[in-house]
């Protein structure tokens, strides 16, 4: 049985057949004709429609009732359908034949169950070091221009200041285009890309991928969507509880208009020389990190769960947790830095936005020849500092500007790498929030690439 319903829609198309004879180039046997508006008692009718009637009239009904439970557990899960079958061309004086069915809702394929990453390359991004690495540098940078200065010392103490000491580099600050943090987001990524794709080969997306075709119009396109044979379908949709705006804001970022209207407007944007050859390195890394990135990263997430077992947590993790359960690698949830490279995803839009690097280059060398100078940074290819180009020292963490040698807890590990040194910044950059524990607690938090957007 194939449903479709499209995006704010109330009416709801499908066919039912075989396996074989859905995925086949003729007609199936029957087409599913309904709706979503409940009469008396949420009491749902759809009709079936035989191929082979000559005047189209329905051959039968599914009668459905839809209860509480349905609305408690349908949030991406696995779930089932359930109703009558009704023979349409029984006269209405005989008893009904008490004919059901059970339909059972198949669970999205996720992408690591597809494009899968190699057994090296994901033991390097689950291990905690990883993790928590991934997490602090993105936190850090993103909190700053909010923290006391107590705690921005506290954390220059052990060496996770975003930046050098006294020059910190915010993300998200007043003058975040002016900084050079923007440049810090792509060097930090061309840095991760270039590691990783030295153990799995990691092509970027030549471009976003197209949003879910209707089933009336391509049932075939639509089958091999749900499939997700190359990993880049797009996730469901799912509600948070006591969070309407949240709710809608997922619905809304995964909506096809929002691909046509924002998405491919910066893949186009992105690569217009005349556009990139007016920016300056660090403020197309900062546009294009509290924009297009931010929502990549929330467009094709997948529900986050609980990796112990499986359940939705649709507010996902705490970003202070870091309880066990949540270094197990089921946890590939994208919007969450503690996660999202841990997705096979992550690296295929990463390679596409490192790309758009190039394009600036080239763009630069067109309408500004010899005013950007090609040099490598720390193993990375890069470029000298210069008009376009604010900073020399583009930041890594503490590798780059670190200020303690002292050994970590773990034998070859500096102070500022230690998985505990760095649950500690963590838990210095999230304080602010522990002083009002009680109200906090009763708050729900979205995931973090959520938390900074809304749609325009």
């Amino acid at each position: 049985l194939l449903l479709d319903i499209a995006p704010r829609g109330r009416g709801l198309r499908g066919y039912l057949d075989t396996a074989a004879n859905l995925r086949a180039e003729g007609e199936p046997r029957y087409r599913v004709l309904g709706d979503l508006l409940t009469g008396e008692g949420a009491v749902l009718y759809w009709r079936l429609i035989d191929r082979d009637a000559a005047d189209g009239a329905p051959a039968y009904e599914f009668k459905m009732t839809l209860d509480e439970v349905w609305a408690d557990f349908a949030n991406a899960g696995s779930s089932t359908l359930s109703g009558q079958v009704l023979d349409l061309e029984r006269p209405l004086a005989l008893t009904e034949r008490d004919n059901r069915f059970i339909a059972h809702k198949q669970l999205f394929p996720e992408a690591r169950q597809r494009i899968g990453l190699n057994p090296t390359l994901l033991a390097w991004l689950i291990a905690p070091e990883h993790r928590l690495f991934h997490q602090l540098w993105h936190a850090t940078r993103d909190q700053w221009h909010k923290l006391s200065e107590e705690k921005r010392d506290a954390l220059r103490g052990i060496g996770w200041q975003p930046g050098p000491r006294g020059q910190e580099r915010d993300a998200r600050g007043k003058r975040k285009d002016r900084n050079g943090s923007g440049i810090d987001f792509f060097f930090m990524h061309r840095h991760m890309l270039g590691t990783a794709r030295s153990m799995q080969d990691l092509p970027s997306w030549p471009q976003f991928p197209e949003p879910q075709p209707a089933l009336e119009r391509d049932r075939l396109g639509f089958l091999r969507y749900f499939d997700n044979h190359d990993g880049f379908a797009l996730p469901p949709c799912w509600s948070a509880p006591d969070d309407s705006d949240y709710t809608q804001w997922v619905s809304d970022i995964k909506a096809a208009e929002t691909y046509h209207s924002n998405f491919q407007v910066w893949e186009s944007q992105y690569r217009d020389p005349r556009y990139l050859a007016k920016l300056t390195l660090g403020q197309l890394g900062s546009e294009m990190e509290l924009g297009l990135h931010d929502w990549l990263h929330m467009r094709w997430a997948s529900v986050p769960r609980d990796p112990s077992n499986g359940a939705p947590v649709p507010f996902a993790r705490d970003p202070a947790d870091f309880a066990a359960r949540w270094y197990a690698p089921q946890n590939d949830f994208l919007g969450d830095p503690f996660s999202s490279h841990v997705n096979p995803v992550f690296w295929h839009f990463h390679g596409w936005i490192d790309d758009r690097i190039e394009d600036w280059f080239r763009a630069h060398e067109r309408f500004n020849p010899g005013e950007v100078s090609r040099l490598e940074v720390n193993g990375v290819k890069w470029f000298a500092q210069g008009r376009w180009v604010e900073v020399a020292d583009p930041w890594l963490g503490p590798d780059t500007h670190g200020c303690s040698t002292t050994p970590g807890l773990q034998m070859g590990r500096s102070m500022e790498m230690d998985p505990e040194t760095m649950k500690l910044a963590l838990r210095i950059t999230f304080a602010e929030e522990d002083g009002l524990q009680a109200l906090f607690k009763r708050v729900p938090k979205r995931p973090w690439y959520a938390r900074h957007l809304k749609l325009k």
